[in-house]
């Protein structure tokens, strides 16, 4: 992550006062096999006491004018607050879906045996950011995720350590997940491991009646799922570049552990 930040010196108490800045977060995607560069904005901000006199306009005017022409697309989240703000710069609200299986009526016969990960384990984390360091250097194709965040390890790590009471390994498939069940649904954040998993048996694997699977990512298959509009609050994807058009004309939906 890179900061662009504007300083005014404070000649009074003899130190420099932020008054602006933006975040640059270079992300990489792997979209089913097709490598994608995109740049996300994030901490967009100014002081209260300079905000209207232009000084994040100049950061943003700054960061698209040295980044537009490097990469495949430019997106950031804003709040409602500032809807009318960023299609200054041409950036455009996009729309995301979200993808999910009613499971209500279904009886699993069969599910995985998961293994909760111990997080204050140092072996059992090292061996999970290894996984994640290994789908980043091969080139085999994703079956799970059909726009997996590639190599931003750090990014991950942060993540990770929010859902820190949510990890499971599933040895079967050789691969890590992040769910969470929250009142009859489960929703599924990352499935770190390439080799693909049926979501209907990790959901016989909780305890209670599932009545809903929910995915925070976009699937490698999505006909295998129902879909409908990601209505997330007070959270608008704003994007820039014609590449990212395919956001909405694809429905798809960027990685929940992707957000900066």
């Amino acid at each position: 992550m890179l900061l662009y930040e504007i300083h005014l010196i404070n000649l009074q108490e003899k130190h420099l006062d932020l008054i602006s800045n933006v975040s640059v977060n270079i992300m990489q995607f792997d979209l089913l096999g097709e490598k994608k560069n995109y740049i996300q904005l994030g901490t967009v901000m100014t002081d209260r006491k300079y905000q209207g006199q232009g000084w994040n306009r100049k950061i943003i005017e700054q960061v698209l004018q040295e980044y537009k022409n490097k990469v495949d697309g430019i997106y950031l989240f804003g709040n409602d607050s500032v809807l009318h703000y960023y299609p200054k710069f041409g950036f455009q609200p996009s729309k995301e879906y979200e993808y999910y299986l009613p499971c209500k009526e279904k009886k699993i016969e069969d599910s995985y045996i998961v293994k909760k990960v111990d997080f204050n384990q140092e072996k059992q984390k090292e061996q999970l950011y290894n996984r994640i360091r290994k789908d980043a250097q091969s080139n085999c194709k994703n079956e799970n995720d059909g726009m997996y965040m590639n190599k931003n390890i750090g990014l991950y790590q942060f993540w990770i350590t929010e859902y820190k009471d949510s990890l499971y390994y599933l040895p079967e498939r050789e691969v890590y997940v992040i769910a969470n069940k929250k009142k009859n649904c489960l929703y599924i954040e990352q499935v770190f491991g390439k080799r693909a998993i049926e979501v209907e048996r990790l959901a016989g694997a909780f305890k209670g009646t599932i009545e809903e699977i929910i995915l925070e990512y976009t699937p490698a298959r999505k006909e295998q799922f129902l879909i409908r509009e990601s209505k997330k609050e007070d959270c608008t994807l704003f994007i820039l570049g014609k590449d990212l058009e395919r956001i909405e004309r694809d429905k798809m939906i960027f990685p929940i552990l992707s957000h900066a």
